[in-house]
């Protein structure tokens, strides 16, 4: 093989390899974290900081009026003012509150976070629980806002009540 071959094998194999580490490193989000999901997890934490700390009025500021939030437990709160009423006069007041967020999804100005869920409760026990949120933020006039929550415990398969049945 004369050298012009070898010259044009190698730059073809490094190409390629170049290549495929640019794919991979983007279906896995590259391990980096960019700018906007920076400003989202930001958001995200603002808001359960003051959901931890009951301040009503910061937390008016960093949701939307939309607001569905979904609990574990098979209730929800439809809308800002049902979710802000929730609070009064037991509604909040946690030693722990927050979500560790393991995957950021942007899809232009709409944020997908999910992670584990961990809470306490003031003076309370810890919850012995496995708890994933999965939440919707959207992005609204230059600011992140909490749109929507949902929370569930993971549970082994064949352990759900309504799944055995079937």
């Amino acid at each position: 093989m004369n050298m012009n071959m070898k010259l044009t094998k190698l730059m073809t194999i490094g190409a390629l390899v170049a290549g495929m580490t640019a794919v991979a490193g983007a279906q896995s989000g590259g391990g980096a974290v960019g700018a906007e999901e920076r400003e989202v997890l930001a958001a995200q934490k603002h808001f359960y900081e003051a959901y931890r700390t009951c301040d009503e009025q910061e937390m008016a500021k960093l949701v939307t009026d939309d607001l569905l939030y979904v609990f574990s437990v098979g209730f929800m709160h439809r809308g800002k003012e049902e979710f802000l009423k929730s609070l009064e006069p037991e509604g909040c007041g946690w030693d722990v509150l927050q979500v560790d967020v393991n995957d950021v999804r942007i899809l232009g100005d709409t944020a997908i976070l999910v992670g584990d869920f961990k809470y306490k409760g003031k003076n309370a026990a810890p919850v012995d629980a496995n708890l994933m949120a999965m939440q919707v933020f959207v992005k609204r006039n230059g600011q992140w806002l909490f749109a929507a929550n949902s929370t569930t415990e993971a549970i082994p398969l064949g352990a759900s009540k309504g799944l055995t049945s079937q």
